[in-house]
């Protein structure tokens, strides 16, 4: 599985159901990286993508505790212990995983996740009411590669951010592979 999130400086995620930012460069990024692949997402990031809907070509699944939650265009899970199952039984060949938020199903997965593509923008938000743990701070979590700096300017603000790529290296090369 790879985790896939956009932070601020201090790895806050959100405010009130939504992004921090909404970066297009950084957006058309996602798309690219994740049309044709697999995305896990908790009930909330799922209503809070465009029209509370799944995004094109890609299959969502839904991990959410709500046994009376549906939605006809997403695999919903309610049991995160079946969440490896499910994957195995619908991924195709050359498919990859992406955990796309939110917060409490990254805490509940992130020890599942070998890579970590994280956009950093250069900025700490004051209003925010999500984070996720700061791979900076933790020891299983290495930077494998940093990009430049790009900038965009959003509402008249001059964002500057990088993708910072993370492996965790608890896992061994042979399971990266598998």
């Amino acid at each position: 599985m790879i985790l896939i999130m956009n932070v601020d400086r201090n790895f806050s995620i959100g405010y009130k159901g939504d992004m921090l930012y909404h970066l297009k460069t950084d957006l058309k990024r996602f798309r690219d990286i994740t049309t044709g692949h697999i995305m896990v997402m908790g009930r909330k990031t799922l209503e809070s993508l465009p029209g509370a809907k799944p995004l094109p070509n890609r299959t969502h699944i839904v991990v959410t505790s709500n046994k009376n939650y549906k939605n006809e265009d997403a695999i919903i899970v309610n049991d995160i212990e079946k969440l490896d199952d499910v994957i195995k039984d619908i991924q195709e060949a050359g498919q990859e995983v992406f955990l796309i938020g939110g917060a409490n199903l990254i805490d509940q997965l992130l020890d599942k996740c070998r890579l970590a593509y994280i956009t950093k923008t250069d900025k700490a938000y004051e209003l925010f009411d999500t984070q996720m743990a700061n791979l900076d701070k933790l020891d299983n979590w290495k930077i494998i590669e940093v990009s430049e700096i790009h900038e965009e300017i959003q509402a008249g603000e001059l964002f500057q951010f990088k993708y910072v790529t993370y492996r965790n290296t608890n896992f061994c090369m042979s399971e990266e592979n598998a």
